[in-house]
């Protein structure tokens, strides 16, 4: 049956290695060195000691001439001087990770950072230390201390930074790390921002949280995520995946097997000649012998079918088919003259429905709704929907699919055509 196919596993790969993913964005160095107020005039200014203010001049200069070493061990033994104090310090710090990051020495420029960052007054407002976080945080991505980006990250937000790749770095940089308890909740937040702003979740973003879902064995949050990305992302490989996860839910009613391969034929993903045979088979058990011959034709017109050392079987079961297809044109007259009660209509509109003759399903399923008392209302009104959707009236469909009650498969899959509907 349908649970036993072999449906690839769209998330089982690991996320992608941070270093491939975009960087934060980030200020540029003349930017920074700006911010970090290291020029010249500003050493005038500042009530530092001669001998303090001529080597970190000597430094800046450095800095300025493009000589990093220099710059780098200047400003280093400018740190290492005796006495240095709480205003000469930050200075001196500020200075370094400039240096720092120009020489591309990005472990030292986030320790650098986030000692100078940590050594603020408690009164410092926020808006001075954003700034220094965002290049802490592109420092720590750099040298690839995940662990110190997590964490200033969230600091970062504390602090309502605004830069809009810090969150997304986080949930990746958490992805990587495997903290799929955090990825799950960082994405809830991220997904609720993105609902007030009216915007979409990035399917990347989407994707890590279905792999930490996984991990974690959310089967209901996993769900839920796959139906998002169907809904905002829709693709032939998503409904591969969503498609067989139905029937393996514990309240599965075998009875919409059948429906569930109408699903897979409509998106797509009918791919091997098991899925072919087992489709014509349930039709057959259903007494749709025009939906079985139509399946079993399309294989063979495709090339799955009549070759290799099933194709005797192939040919055996095209024959009772079409045995049985001729057996029912015979019965159909006097089936649709004594079709007098609901569920007779019901089996007529499906016989319809199989011959893809939708005008008339659709009258007879609205016929046999309208009388009541059908025995499996939820299925008539899950085939009704689908002949309102097949003749192009979308709205009324999705308004038969949304009246169903009493048989949670059945609700599960009108979910899925609607879905399907508005792609």
């Amino acid at each position: 049956m349908l649970f036993m196919m072999n449906i690839i596993a769209f998330f089982k790969k690991s996320p992608r290695r941070l270093s491939a993913l975009k960087p934060i964005s980030r200020l540029t160095l003349a930017g920074f060195a700006f911010c970090l107020g290291i020029s010249a005039p500003s050493l005038a200014q500042t009530p530092i000691r001669p001998e303090v203010a001529k080597s970190l001049q000597a430094a800046q200069d450095a800095l300025k001439a493009g000589q990093l070493d220099s710059a780098l061990a200047l400003s280093q033994q400018t740190l290492a001087m005796p006495g240095i104090t709480a205003v000469e310090k930050p200075l001196i710090q500020r200075t370094l990770a400039v240096a720092a990051l120009q020489a591309k020495n990005f472990p030292l420029a986030a320790s650098t950072l986030e000692n100078l960052i940590q050594e603020m007054p408690e009164n410092t407002p926020a808006a001075q230390k954003r700034p220094l976080i965002e290049s802490l945080l592109n420092a720590s991505q750099q040298a690839q201390d995940f662990p110190k980006l997590v964490d200033w990250a969230r600091i970062y937000l504390k602090l309502e930074g605004s830069n809009p790749s810090v969150r997304p770095v986080l949930i990746q940089t958490l992805s990587v790390l495997k903290r799929h308890d955090e990825v799950v909740q960082e994405m809830k937040e991220k997904m609720r921002l993105d609902e007030a702003a009216k915007e979409k979740t990035p399917e990347s973003e989407l994707r890590m949280l279905a792999v930490s879902q996984r991990q974690l064995k959310d089967d209901a949050g996993y769900n839920s995520t796959l139906k998002r990305l169907l809904q905002n992302y829709p693709s032939k490989a998503y409904w591969a995946e969503m498609i067989p996860r139905v029937a393996r839910q514990a309240n599965f009613n075998a009875r919409l097997d059948l429906d569930l391969y109408r699903l897979l034929e409509q998106t797509g993903n009918m791919e091997d000649a098991y899925e072919y045979v087992d489709m014509a088979n349930l039709a057959l058990k259903a007494g749709l012998p025009a939906e079985a011959s139509r399946v079993l034709e399309q294989a063979y017109a495709t090339g799955l079918m009549g070759k290799g050392s099933d194709a005797v079987n192939h040919q055996k079961l095209r024959q009772q088919i079409q045995l049985r297809l001729n057996e029912d044109e015979k019965a159909l007259p006097a089936l649709e003259k004594s079709a007098k009660d609901a569920n007779a209509l019901a089996s007529l509109a499906d016989v319809y429905a199989a011959k893809q003759k939708w005008d008339q399903s659709q009258t007879l399923y609205s016929k046999a709704l309208a009388m009541g008392g059908l025995r499996r209302e939820a299925e008539t009104r899950l085939h009704a929907g689908i002949a309102l959707f097949r003749l192009g009236q979308k709205a009324e469909a999705n308004t038969m699919w949304d009246s169903i009650q009493g048989d949670a498969t059945a609700i599960e899959l009108a979910q899925l055509w609607k879905t399907l509907s508005a792609q």
